[in-house]
């Protein structure tokens, strides 16, 4: 089968990257030296090709200029040549986006604009900033040219055209989870056709860190690093026992999962995806592993989507593999005796892709980015963050939940959300990353109340309880607030200032904590004495009420409070499914052909407190399963 994937790191537009941060620069665009004056040839063609503009036709000012445009983490530099009558060339010359993650964008961008000559193309949705970026940075270069700015931006005429492909297996997602499956199907002697909403691989995967728990690895081995699973399940159980919610983890299937760790990232390494470690995130807890692409564990950003690349090229060079890209499954097949062939995809042309199979693995994520859905299963979480406020892929809308239920899957009523990080509030349509101030917020918290004053939690806690006390908070007093002087955020307060971010909606500054209660609305007397409270304590050197270790008094004013918000990075809950990943129906009985991995599923291992390595641990251990699963169901053994 023909693979339609465009590899996410192709070598020729790698060459012509020159990464540099410097790219945030605000230099103005401007033309090169190769629009000089013309000849008197070039000078005849300009006339000619005007004529034919009269005509319907289009026209540049021949050369190459340079323009840039804001992307999600930098500025993305383009050098753009065009002739008289086309865009010949598109350079990314300079930017400081996400590699890996940016790269679809980066590639794929510039190759659709100069194939249709048109800036009327589709952004990645899995890059959407990068794509928009380039796509603007181009723009403005076709101005600079003197460009038909309408006609480069009609709409590219469609040629929907209908495919109808067959396997043994198809994987609908292609997340970490997904990838594992593939690979593992394949294995097993069965060819795969994988589905992927999105126009490139990763799903929430590739924004994550990277790292996956092992215990008994040979990476630990090699330090003699000697931990059990008994003891890593005392460390599991002692955190998840911190949720408040009724519990449905199988502690025996998360057990199970710990004993396969070590075997999982050994069939990771197999399949081309290398995994270096471990690291104890600042402790001797040694257990996340991460990408060997990495000299140290945090030495690169967003270390999940190093997974996602090198096992797209593990996989592309397999024999009985096929990727379809922007194909978003919406529902799956079965015969007229209920018998599961395959999946139905929607494409945004009106065309459909039909994929015909005897086995399905549903690998496409939770729900972070559906209004709908985290309204009916975290209705604790604010519906106006849900949006601004994910770092989840956005194609994560509960698909393979909608999808799962029409054939009378079980789904876990109650869900979460996994908390990432504290943001603030940027304006407009945003996500954590954009925005300076989030991440100066988000690792200096040391103070943080409810609107009537009242100290939260321990800032130190995990990613579960912060929610929970943060879901709480809101329900209670509709607001959360940071507090801050310069003892303890310098460099955030420099930020605030240089900005003027002080806007008494999202940041609050005062010269003394009376007045800041005053303008936030928070009661005066009862924050004033939390204050004093929490400076008694860090005084001491031990906070006697909630057991935090990272104690920095609140110093001489002025004083800033930061109204924050929670950031989800993705959700707990999803199908049932049994030992095997089979999706299991309400009465209790495996979908016969039906299985599901990673994200979807993950209810059984979590109940409100993620732990931090099991997720990308999770995608991986169920891929393989699911995988393996699909495969000898469909070749019948």
């Amino acid at each position: 089968m023909k693979s339609k994937m465009r590899r996410g790191a192709a070598l020729l537009v790698s060459l012509l990257l020159v990464l540099s941060l410097a790219g945030c620069s605000q230099e103005s665009a401007q033309t090169t030296a190769e629009t000089q004056a013309q000849t008197p040839a070039q000078t005849e063609g300009t006339a000619e090709t005007a004529a034919e503009e009269t005509q319907g036709g289009q026209h540049f000012t021949a050369g190459t200029y340079t323009a840039e445009a804001e992307g999600i983490r930098s500025t993305v530099k383009v050098e753009v040549t065009f002739s008289d009558t086309e865009i010949t060339d598109i350079r990314i010359v300079e930017h400081g986006e996400t590699r890996n993650i940016a790269d679809a964008a980066l590639e794929q961008i510039p190759q659709e604009i100069l194939d249709n000559q048109s800036l009327a193309v589709d952004v990645i949705s899995s890059a959407t900033f990068t794509s928009r970026a380039v796509i603007n940075a181009v723009t403005d270069a076709c101005e600079q040219a003197g460009g038909d700015m309408d006609l480069l931006r009609e709409a590219i005429p469609e040629n929907p055209q209908d495919e109808e492909v067959t396997a043994d297996v198809v994987v609908v997602g292609m997340g970490l989870a997904g990838v594992t499956a593939s690979m593992s199907a394949l294995d097993e002697g069965a060819t795969v056709v994988a589905v992927e909403k999105a126009g490139a691989a990763g799903g929430s995967s590739k924004y994550s860190g990277g790292f996956i728990t092992g215990v008994g690895t040979k990476q630990q081995q090699a330090i003699g690093y000697d931990l059990d699973v008994d003891g890593y399940m005392d460390y599991f159980n002692a955190s998840e026992d911190q949720s408040v919610k009724p519990d449905e983890t199988d502690r025996d299937a998360v057990r199970a999962m710990i004993e396969r760790s070590a075997s999982d990232i050994q069939f990771l390494e197999d399949h081309g995806v290398g995994i270096a470690g471990p690291d104890g995130f600042g402790s001797d807890f040694l257990v996340w592993h991460y990408p060997a692409t990495r000299t140290s564990a945090f030495d690169g950003e967003a270390g999940g989507a190093d997974h996602i690349v090198a096992g797209m090229d593990w996989l592309e060079n397999q024999d009985g593999f096929s990727i379809y890209y922007n194909s978003p499954a919406v529902e799956i097949l079965t015969d007229e005796a209920g018998n599961i062939t395959g999946v139905r995809c929607e494409r945004d042309d009106g065309s459909t892709l039909t994929v015909n199979a005897k086995a399905v693995v549903l690998s496409c994520g939770g729900w972070a980015a559906s209004q709908e859905m985290m309204a009916r299963f975290c209705p604790d979480f604010p519906s106006e963050w849900v949006l601004p406020y994910t770092t989840a892929a956005m194609t994560d809308t509960g698909d393979g939940i909608t999808m799962a239920e029409a054939l009378g899957a079980d789904v876990y009523k109650d869900g979460w959300w996994m908390d990432l990080a504290i943001g603030v509030d940027v304006g407009g349509y945003s996500t954590y990353f954009p925005d300076t101030l989030n991440g100066l917020i988000n690792y200096a918290n040391y103070f943080v109340v409810d609107g009537e004053g009242t100290r939260v939690f321990n800032v130190n806690s995990l990613y579960g309880p912060r929610s929970i006390a943060f879901a709480d908070a809101m329900e209670r007093t509709g607001v959360i607030y940071s507090i801050f002087t310069a003892e303890g955020f310098e460099n955030g307060i420099q930020f605030i200032e240089d900005n003027d971010r002080v806007d008494n909606v999202n940041v609050y500054k005062a010269d003394t904590l009376e007045e800041l209660a005053e303008i936030t609305g928070m009661d005066a007397d009862n924050f004033v004495a939390q204050v004093e409270r929490y400076n008694e304590m860090c005084a001491n050197g031990v906070d006697e009420d909630m057991g935090q270790t990272t104690l920095i008094p609140i110093g001489d004013g002025p004083y800033y409070a930061v109204s924050i918000k929670t950031i989800t990075m993705g959700t707990i809950g999803g199908l049932k499914t049994n030992d095997d990943n089979q999706v299991l129906s309400t009465d209790g009985t495996p979908i016969e052909g039906l299985y599901a991995a990673g994200e979807l599923i993950n209810g059984k291992y979590f109940n409100q407190v993620y732990v931090s390595g099991d997720a990308q641990l999770l995608c991986t251990d169920s891929g393989i399963i699911a995988g393996a699963g699909a495969a000898a169901y469909a070749l019948g053994e």
